[in-house]
């Protein structure tokens, strides 16, 4: 029987105690213009500013009570084991499909390195040149052609946006399963962690380590809130599939008290990539979001016996008062995201304006540069703290999508 894991989330806003967290690192430096779209970046990125905006990020965490944890060093507190670091080095090879001659050689230069130094090398990947420099090149077709990647393990710059390859949801953890190519790594990464690490070990993956649980089976955490200890609200995206929802609802119910789940169809875009792009919890009773999504928006409410049998599945037209019984609060507050004009309410939301990170109920943090925004949630009680993020923010991720909560308080 495992034991209980420290870790533990029943709603998106009660205190946060600790957090993961991935200061951006040299994968950021991989970026270029002719790369750049395969690894899903809109812009290319200032490295040390980002760290500093990400620094300050963190320190307003702390301020806040919580304890941040930091992902490169997780994981390589979590390989310090060698046959552990080898395991890993294995079946990254496997997933960069690394043939026989260049993976034999490269082996013993990776196994060589301490576990932090091998953490940050397969965070910030290898090009070819690099591994060229350190082993015999001559039969491996791989190391050896010039049109395609020009890696051999690739960067993963996007994983400083925490929230997407695991999710911690009542007691586990959902495993993400990356719609893109360019982080279908992370989840691995992730799964060394709470195999091998100590902090880790009570923890139950709820999803996504069984052999039916993978690719195409899509899902990733920018899509899952944690309503309550009853429900939880996932969305139906360009990167979430239905299949999955569904999949994700059993499970929980069989493992876990969440025995509802509200199913949020949203438009497949860019600009709505993930549910909490455009539809956020920021107290026990409030919510803010996207204006346009209350056009489109369709919801469906999942319910689920305690073996996980699926029950129920009926559209909510009126889900406001569908998600307020749930919450068993008299009713919603929305607040409506608005902008002076419709160019406003597009560009806040661009920059991540519905993109909040609740570190209590009724206290988030955002990006200073959405000012209408913050106003608009100051004005309806919500106590707002800035964070400078204009080079963190061309990533397309605003505080809630950078923050991987492993533990909150509980909601009174």
């Amino acid at each position: 029987m495992n034991q209980k894991s420290e870790f533990s989330v029943f709603s998106e806003t009660g205190q946060l105690k600790q957090v993961m967290l991935h200061r951006p690192g040299r994968e950021i430096d991989r970026l270029t213009i002719d790369n750049m779209d395969e690894l899903l970046f809109d812009d290319l990125l200032w490295l040390e500013q980002a760290q500093r905006e990400h620094d300050n990020f963190a320190d307003i965490l702390r301020a806040n009570g919580t304890e941040v944890l930091y992902f490169n060093r997780t994981l390589a507190e979590a390989i310090a084991r060698p046959e552990v670091r080898e395991e890993l080095i294995n079946d990254v090879f496997r997933f960069e499909c690394l043939d026989r001659r260049i993976s034999d050689e490269f082996r013993p230069v990776l196994m060589d390195m301490a576990a932090q130094e091998l953490a940050d090398h397969l965070i910030e990947g290898w090009t070819k040149e690099e591994v060229n420099g350190v082993c015999d090149r001559s039969l491996s077709l791989v190391a050896s052609v010039s049109n395609g990647s020009s890696f051999v393990i690739h960067p993963i710059p996007n994983l400083y946006f925490q929230r997407d390859p695991a999710i911690t949801v009542a007691d586990g953890i959902i495993l993400g399963q990356m719609t893109f190519e360019a982080r279908r790594i992370e989840p691995l990464y992730w799964k060394y962690i709470l195999r091998f690490h100590p902090r880790f070990s009570g923890m139950r993956i709820l999803f996504g380590d069984a052999p039916d649980e993978v690719w195409p089976q899509k899902a990733e955490g920018g899509d899952v809130l944690v309503l309550s200890d009853k429900a939880a609200a996932i969305g139906v995206s360009q990167r979430t599939a239905p299949t999955t929802v569904q999949r994700i609802g059993r499970n929980l119910a069989a493992k876990t008290s969440i025995k509802r789940v509200f199913a949020f169809e949203i438009p497949r875009g860019r600009y709505c990539m993930h549910l909490d792009t455009v539809f956020t919890m920021v107290d026990k009773d409030a919510f803010c979001i996207y204006p346009p999504l209350l056009e489109s928006l369709k919801v469906w409410q999942l319910d689920y016996s305690d073996e996980g049998i699926l029950m129920k599945l009926e559209q909510k037209k009126d889900w406001r008062s569908a998600v307020a019984e749930t919450l068993e609060v008299e009713k919603l507050r929305l607040i409506v995201m608005n902008g002076r004009d419709e160019a406003e309410t597009a560009r806040e939301q661009w920059h991540d304006g519905c993109n909040t990170l609740a570190v209590a109920p009724g206290k988030v943090v955002t990006y200073n540069r959405n000012k209408n925004a913050s106003k608009l949630l100051r004005d309806n009680g919500v106590e707002v703290l800035e964070l400078e993020g204009p080079e963190l923010g061309r990533g397309r991720g605003g505080p809630r999508c950078m923050s991987m909560p492993l533990n909150r308080g509980p909601v009174r």
